[in-house]
């Protein structure tokens, strides 16, 4: 009996393609071909919930996520989602980067309990810190008497080193 594969929902520009789990991702209706054919199910990962079907053309299977084969599976490349959502797979919201810039574009830690991304309170000397990761390798940004303070200069380096890739909140 073959596989029934759930329908791809289109309105205007916008087509949306059901997952399991309850969710739907989100393409340009342009991208339809790209993605049809097939059932595509919610992976839930550490950080967000992405979009992947399995491959079963090859040797063994393996798994593919819908944003790679919109962005044409670039080799040695990320797909980073400018919203951080990872089932909203519009063009508009996915560029390429580099594992280091995909990182930069990183929500705030579950386990911060600052309120602001890059600050920290050191409890040995009581002050607020700030710190940014550059290239893999923590850079400390200076200490201050409020986590607001130490938060602009978080702000203010995610501008010089992570450029249009930084997230700030």
């Amino acid at each position: 009996m073959p596989i029934k594969i759930r329908p791809i929902r289109t309105c205007g520009d916008v087509a949306y393609v059901p997952l399991t789990q309850g969710y739907t991702a989100i393409i340009d209706a342009a991208d339809v071909p790209l993605v049809e054919g097939c059932n595509w199910v919610a992976a839930v990962g550490r950080y967000s919930v992405y979009a992947q079907r399995c491959d079963r053309s090859g040797t063994r299977p393996r798994m593919v996520l819908m944003h790679r084969i919109i962005m044409g599976e670039p080799d040695g490349l990320q797909v980073d989602h400018l919203d951080g959502d990872g089932i909203h797979n519009r063009r508009k919201n996915l560029r390429l980067a580099t594992s280091s810039q995909n990182n930069q574009n990183r929500r705030i830690s579950s386990s911060n309990t600052s309120g602001f991304k890059g600050v920290y309170l050191s409890k040995t000397i009581g002050k607020w810190c700030a710190q940014i990761t550059i290239s893999h390798k923590q850079k400390h940004l200076g200490t201050f008497t409020s986590p607001e303070e130490a938060h602009a200069a978080y702000r203010r380096a995610s501008n010089q080193y992570h450029g249009q890739f930084g997230r700030t909140e």
